[in-house]
């Protein structure tokens, strides 16, 4: 079966959104961006701090992407779209850092299954 980041499938979303309000003539209002930009910095600290540049690199990658564009979006007063591209950041560097306990995790089942298959056969008597 074949797996799609969630980066694509937040992409094609946030695409289909904004075909359906183009349509309409509006863009979607996303609120107030500053909140969902610091959730996005917040976000991608945790994932950092979970081993993420190493463990999932292109999600914590995608993130800081997302939240810079957020940012240039923010200066340039679009609101919606800076809004909703911290949106993406948040959701990127959250899957990030649940992508990087699910290797530490992977790598710890792997080690104590390595010192279950150490153990002496047979039992003791």
């Amino acid at each position: 079966m074949h797996q799609i980041s969630r980066s694509v499938l937040a992409a094609v979303a946030i695409i289909g959104l904004t075909a359906a309000c183009a349509s309409a003539g509006t863009f979607p209002m996303a609120g107030e961006p500053t909140a969902a930009i610091s959730n996005a910095v917040s976000s991608i600290a945790d994932a950092e701090q979970a081993g993420a540049d190493s463990l999932a690199r292109d999600a914590i990658t995608n993130a800081r992407s997302n939240l810079n564009a957020a940012q240039n979006d923010q200066r340039a007063n679009r609101s919606s779209q800076a809004a909703l591209k911290a949106r993406m950041a948040a959701a990127d560097a959250t899957y990030a850092k649940e992508m990087s306990e699910r290797v530490k995790a992977e790598r710890a089942r792997q080690a104590a299954q390595a010192a279950v298959d150490a153990l002496p056969r047979g039992g003791a008597r």
